[in-house]
């Protein structure tokens, strides 16, 4: 039952990928398809899911915490296959930037939400590999976005991109009506009859009634501290809320996104001839990043969060660099292919999927969602940021100077790595916040 809730729930993260990237082909095509005639329209266009995703993230922390986890999964599957039919249906730029927008919402909502379910319903020996899962999915979704891509490039068929994420919509639909509830959100519902139903469901055996008077002992104390005062008065909260927010500027801000949105655009200017031959040439970014972020999946549980984020970091900065310097020297084709394809490794194996666990294992029960909310938001943000100015940034700084720009960003988070992540391998959720909560107390 675990497994199935994890590859289900996980599917929220394949359309997360799937939307997020399958513009990177399509954009070639929108150009025409919609008269656009400047960067900063077709930067709308590539935009507007992500302006989606900062109000579907904000509004996320509070549904999933008012009405559950498995019922906000089960409503976002239904909207993502509706208005991902209407982005490729549409015919003129405003029905499709509505579009895009609401299934850059659902795309929020998922990226928030998919996490959480996945670390409340996973025991702490398995949480790191089973949230990470959902980081194997938004990578595959990403592979699969470039192969389709790939596929329709010759005919152009940009419709038929958008509208091929229906069947995984569907999937997240169906799945999530047969799946459970989070037993740490019922618990903190006060249903504490159903919780245990919930934990035995999802294998704990003789463990159930041990982890569940875990999770009520906690929830005391959440409640204990709220009484002397605002949860977020207290010093270790604090400091959570900053690790979220600094990943989340830190992850966006990364270059990931350059790469994943233009790296069609990005391999033309390297040298590649035509839209189709980029696009071929992405997909061996696609492969590699879902090959390293199978590889994180082992190694998250046995070297720990912090030791891959520091090593992912470093290899970031190393990677970018090599990239700017190619262009900065002229070396164009496959030497800028292979300074990308590094990059992406060192991005998988660490700050992809690291980042998404630690917002679903830092935070109390209490107010799990609500502040994975605030930090999702953050991600869109920055996110939003980075996808509408790169073009302009490109032609102001040039791509050598882009490039540096964004390999000094990941010298800054390997030194916020270093200062402020802890270490959360091997600790239950409620160990966790025990450890915030105590900090607090000390301030």
């Amino acid at each position: 039952m675990l497994i199935v809730t994890a590859l289900v729930a996980a599917t929220g993260g394949l359309l997360f990928g799937y939307d997020t990237s399958v513009i990177s082909g399509a954009q070639l095509y929108l150009t025409n398809a919609f008269h656009l005639s400047s960067d900063v329209q077709l930067e709308t266009a590539v935009g507007a899911a992500i302006g989606g995703a900062m109000l579907g993230s904000a509004f996320a922390g509070y549904a999933s915490d008012r009405w559950g986890r498995r019922i906000v999964l089960l409503i976002t599957g239904f909207a993502f296959g509706l208005f991902s039919l209407l982005t490729g249906y549409s015919h003129t730029l405003t029905t499709f930037l509505v579009a895009r927008f609401f299934v850059g919402a659902c795309i929020g909502v998922a990226s928030m939400v998919t996490p959480l379910y996945l670390a409340e319903m996973s025991p702490a020996r398995l949480r790191g590999a089973l949230v990470s899962c959902n980081q194997l999915a938004i990578t595959t979704g990403i592979l699969v976005a470039y192969y389709v891509d790939a596929a329709l490039a010759k005919t152009g068929n940009w419709r038929l991109m958008f509208n091929s994420a229906v069947l995984p919509s569907a999937v997240l639909f169906v799945g999530m009506l047969l799946l459970p509830e989070s037993p740490r959100w019922l618990a903190r519902s006060g249903r504490q009859a159903a919780a245990l139903a919930g934990f035995q469901r999802l294998g704990r055996g003789a463990e159930a009634e041990a982890e569940l008077r875990d999770v009520d002992e906690v929830l005391r104390e959440e409640k204990a501290s709220m009484a002397q005062g605002s949860i977020w008065s207290r010093k270790g909260l604090r400091i959570a809320l900053l690790v979220g927010i600094g990943l989340a500027f830190l992850q966006q801000f990364s270059g990931i996104n350059i790469i994943i949105y233009y790296a069609p655009a990005i391999l033309k200017t390297a040298g590649y001839s035509s839209n189709q031959a980029a696009i071929y040439a992405s997909t061996e970014i696609g492969l590699l990043n879902v090959l390293v972020t199978i590889l994180s999946i082992f190694l998250i549980d046995r070297l720990g969060r912090r030791f891959l984020l520091i090593f992912s970091c470093a290899g970031m900065v190393a990677t970018l660099a090599w990239v700017g310097y190619s262009f900065h020297a002229g070396v164009k084709g496959q030497p800028v292919v292979w300074g990308m394809l590094a990059y992406i490794f060192f991005f998988a194996i660490g700050m992809g999927p690291v980042m998404w666990l630690l917002f679903s294992e830092i935070y109390p029960t209490n107010i799990r969602g609500k502040a994975m909310s605030i930090a999702t938001v953050f991600v869109w943000f920055a996110d939003w940021i980075v996808t509408n100015s790169f073009l302009s940034l490109e032609h102001a700084l040039g791509q050598a100077g882009t490039f540096y720009l964004f390999a000094a960003i990941n010298l800054g988070a390997l030194l916020f790595c270093i200062k402020l992540v802890p270490e959360t391998k091997n600790k239950s959720l409620e160990d966790i916040e025990r450890h915030w909560l105590h900090l607090g107390h000390q301030s």
